[in-house]
């Protein structure tokens, strides 16, 4: 429970971090060790230890609420296996573990003790080893006699001796106040026995600790009567019932399938795949079933099966659509092939582009064919990750209406934490179904081919799989969705945005290639003397791209500030960009290196990086949105990234210099002023925040005036930029300590400042309580549209320190503001899209940032569009502090703000 991350849950937001790392413990263990026999031993309840002294274990807190189902769990996994469990009223597990262990004994075995807790030590002998968690949860050490004698230079039976003497603070044994570690080896190398030592008392030349063991002999007697494993429970161990073989691999998958284990579950079946240790009754049968079995898959190649198949599919209420392709770049790969399924266990293989393969068949064809039946209106189509499989098809002429449903999407917006959206992953949690992995058919490293390579009937089974796991998933997914509220959100948010997302990313955006060249020689000539200012203030030469360099300079050179900071594997200070923004101002030095790493990461990312980006097809950069990607529903970009540029520097600004529209056009960049705190406005109600809303003021100096008790007109630049800070912190739930760290006020400040603010705008400390209240309560948040996020970790008492609970809250907090933003602009960007279409208009949207949308479009368009922009944004979603747009035309990206 406390050697795996807490944040590891099922796709129901079940904890499984406890039981993940037990099963993984113990499936590790059979594998590595090859044992014939298996049992695990459990606490049910108080031992004998409690009654006899009130004071054990007294200080250990409740089992948290988070750990109580997973031992349930562990004993449906055990019970999988059928590895018996034994726990018995009165005795504690490790009471039962130095039972059996004699008794395995006395019955001629060889005995190995999993177990996290060192106190089995003491039944090592020449037939008993011990496996425990080394320095990192994952590797595990064996100590025999011999580690435990060069671990604590005394002998295994000594070791109740040791902690009679030393006590144990976790089961709140007290031991001998004032013997130590040292002093109680030195006693025993010395003595042999507790007992011993007290019967030569006289001979101990340690006058301390002589005086500390004089009167504490019956606590110390106490001690060791506490910490001593006993032997003698009674219980007959049958070696036969522990038999390992008899698990149920079905029994096992399924588990493992609630529990999302997938990783798992190969460690289970490869013991029995060529392994001595036979791991269920009916040897290497896995556990998971083929998406082939049981399944027709027709391989389509010809003109007269083409004509069946699209007058089959016209018939049919939803079609899964996949594509096979050459590449993952859908502005430049080619179509290898087309997989189509219209009911459970039916598949169908259309190849189109397979190399040396005389059973493709023309593309011309298959688009005349299949066009009809794919964009027919009433017909569902769907896809997983469709906009990729969408966006190839229309490059290659056909252009399927939809997509109705797309099943990565409905996932991610069942659990918006999922990390595994993969068609495979979810065939196996979803279906039970453990599909064949592409690196079957194209290899990997630099003997991968491309799926143009595969043989059509080798490519259409797996792509035929593809269509009809996808086809079964869709009613799966979509009854969840209408249980859990999602379905409005999905049919009207996120699947309309899916072919405004394929657009946009289909008319890219235009680079001023020559421009960037000219920018990188500067930020050049900048980076060289950045590095000569950072060596003169060193006083000698140094590479500053070192981080242990520049470790040595910062904290032992000119000696900053070190008491508090990690030391990296190689010893040496962290000079993360966090240390280093911490260091400010300490030494100028400081504030060079940080402007040398901000720089190099600008030219590398964005200056050096664009110009190769650029499309020689279309000449223009094209990002990939990322729909599934973030928690809150956001965007974002990749391939490049164009979300990320810095905006709140010089030298960042002029990256968006470089994005211009092509000859005779025109950018339009559209941005929603402050569209978070109009959100929290309307969320929370506060009657001065929505008052300055409703007046138009600058509410940054609203703030300002309200927390420093000043008028408007006395509102400082300085006070502004405080308040601005704050205002967008407390979206975030930020503390004192957050606070200083984001502005020029100490923590003392900083606290008195939140005080203010919250006094008078306390409809906005009403609104974080109450949406602690509530997350606490149901387990998840959800924004104005009813997007949810879960916080299953915030329900009940978990295993959460101080930092991570409120790290969890700030998320609580901001989700329902940002995830609104998010949806708004969604929303926005939705109609925005049909409208230009619809009118005919040859404006295009080409960028979304977050809270901004940038369009390109003929000059002579932009009368018109500009004020059609501004009415949809502000149009999209009615709040009581009403949505604002900025709005500006420029050449380029940088005029538009």
């Amino acid at each position: 429970y406390h050697g795996v991350p807490n944040t590891l849950m099922s796709r129901q937001g079940e904890p499984t971090n406890a039981v993940f790392g037990f099963a993984s413990m113990l499936l590790n263990a059979l594998r590595e060790r090859q044992p014939s026999c298996a049992l695990v031993a459990m606490d049910v309840g108080r031992s004998f230890r409690h009654e006899e002294a009130k004071e054990y274990k007294a200080h250990r807190p409740d089992m948290p609420d988070d750990l109580k189902p997973q031992i349930a769990r562990a004993r449906d996994f055990l019970e999988a296996l059928r590895i018996p469990i034994i726990g018995i009223e009165g005795w504690e597990a490790d009471d039962i573990i130095g039972t059996v262990a004699e008794q395995a004994k006395a019955q001629g075995a060889e005995v190995l003790i999993v177990t996290g807790d060192t106190d089995a030590f003491q039944l090592i002998d020449d037939n008993v080893t011990v496996l425990t968690s080394g320095r990192r949860f994952s590797d595990p050490v064996v100590y025999d006699r011999q580690a435990v004698e060069a671990r604590y230079g005394l002998t295994p039976e000594q070791l109740v001796d040791y902690k009679a003497l030393v006590g144990d603070k976790s089961d709140n044994i007290a031991g001998v106040r004032g013997i130590g570690d040292k002093s109680a080896g030195e006693l025993l190398r010395r003595f042999g026995t507790l007992e011993a030592i007290y019967e030569h008392l006289d001979e101990v030349g340690n006058t301390r600790a002589r005086n500390a063991l004089t009167g504490s002999e019956e606590d110390a007697r106490k001690s060791k009567y506490l910490v001593t494993i006993r032997r003698d429970v009674p219980l007959e161990l049958d070696l036969e019932k522990c038999a390992l073989g008899q698990g149920d691999a079905q029994e096992l998958e399924e588990l493992f399938r609630e529990l999302d284990f997938r990783t798992l579950l190969p460690r289970a079946t490869e013991l029995t795949e060529g392994s001595q240790l036979a791991f269920f009754e009916e040897g290497p049968a896995p556990a998971s079933a083929s998406a082939q079995e049981g399944s027709a898959y027709e391989v389509v190649d010809t003109v007269e099966g083409l004509k069946a198949l699209g007058r089959l599919l016209s018939d049919s209420p939803a079609v899964a659509v996949d594509v096979e392709s050459d590449s993952l770049d859908p502005m430049t790969t080619g179509l290898v092939g087309i997989s189509l399924a219209h009911e459970e266990g039916k598949g169908y293989y259309i190849p189109i582009g397979h190399r040396s393969d005389e059973r493709n068949l023309p593309l011309t064809q298959v688009v005349s064919e299949l066009g009809p039946a794919l964009t027919r209106p009433g017909g569902c189509r769907v896809a997983h990750n469709s906009k990729f499989d969408y966006q190839i098809l229309g490059r290659h002429g056909l252009h399927p209406g939809g997509p109705e449903f797309d099943t990565m999407v409905a996932e991610w917006l069942l659990n918006p934490e999922a990390r595994a959206l993969g068609l495979k992953a979810m065939a196996w949690s979803r279906l039970g179904i453990e599909m064949t992995p592409i690196t079957d058919l194209i290899g990997t490293g630099k003997k991968q081919i491309s799926m143009a390579e595969v043989g059509v009937e080798e490519a259409a089974a797996y792509a035929a799989a593809d269509a009809d796991v996808t086809l079964q998933l869709m009613p799966i997914l979509e009854r969840e969705l209408r249980e859990r509220e999602q379905w409005g959100l999905f049919t009207e948010i996120e699947m309309p945005l899916v072919p405004v997302l394929a657009d946009m990313e289909a008319v890219g955006v235009h680079i001023d290639s020559e421009y960037l060249g000219t920018f990188a020689s500067e930020l050049d000539e900048r980076l060289v003397a950045i590095t000569s200012e950072i060596q003169l203030l060193a006083g000698y030469d140094l590479n500053v791209n070192s981080t242990q360099q520049l470790s040595e300079l910062l904290f032992t050179q000119l000696k900053l500030p070190c008491a508090r900071l990690k030391r990296t594997s190689s010893g040496h200070f962290s000079t993360s960009a966090e240390v280093l923004e911490g260091l400010r101002g300490e030494h100028p030095v400081v504030d060079l290196i940080l402007e040398q790493r901000q720089l190099a990461k600008l030219k590398s990312t964005y200056v050096d990086a664009l110009p190769s980006l650029v499309n020689p097809a279309t000449g223009r950069v094209h990002t990939s949105y990322n729909q599934t990607a973030t928690v809150t529903g956001r965007l974002s970009s990749s391939e490049p990234n164009l979300q990320n540029i810095p905006i709140r520097t010089e030298l960042g600004r002029q990256v968006r210099r470089a994005f211009t529209a092509a000859p005779g056009n025109l950018l339009i960049g559209a941005d929603y002023s402050q569209v978070e705190l109009r959100i929290l406005a309307h969320v929370s109600q506060d009657p001065r925040m929505l008052e300055a809303f409703a007046k138009g003021l600058d509410i940054h100096a609203s703030t300002a005036s309200a927390t420093y008790g000043v008028s408007l007109e006395e509102v400082t630049s300085d006070m502004r930029r405080v308040s601005k800070t704050v205002n967008f912190a407390v979206i975030y739930g930020v503390s004192a300590f957050g606070l200083a760290r984001q502005s020029d006020l100490n923590q003392r400040e900083s606290q008195v400042f939140i005080d203010a603010y919250f006094r008078n705008y306390p409809e906005v400390a009403e609104y974080i309580r109450r949406t602690k209240e509530a997350v606490a309560e149901m387990g998840y948040v959800e924004t104005l549209l009813g997007r949810r996020r879960y916080f299953p970790q915030l329900t009940g008492r978990s295993r959460l320190s101080r930092v991570q609970r409120a790290e969890a809250e700030r998320a609580a907090i901001n989700m329902p503001i940002q995830g609104t933003a998010a949806d708004i602009i969604k929303l926005a960007m939705i109609s925005l899209h049909r409208e230009l279409k619809e009118r005919g208009l040859r404006t295009r949207m080409i960028l979304q940032v977050h809270d901004e949308l940038v369009l390109e479009g003929p000059e002579d368009e932009v009368e018109v569009v500009s004020p059609l922009v501004r009415e949809i944004m502000e149009g999209a979603f009615s709040l009581d502090a009403p949505l604002k747009v900025d709005l500006a035309v420029g050449k380029n990206w940088l005029d538009t703000k």
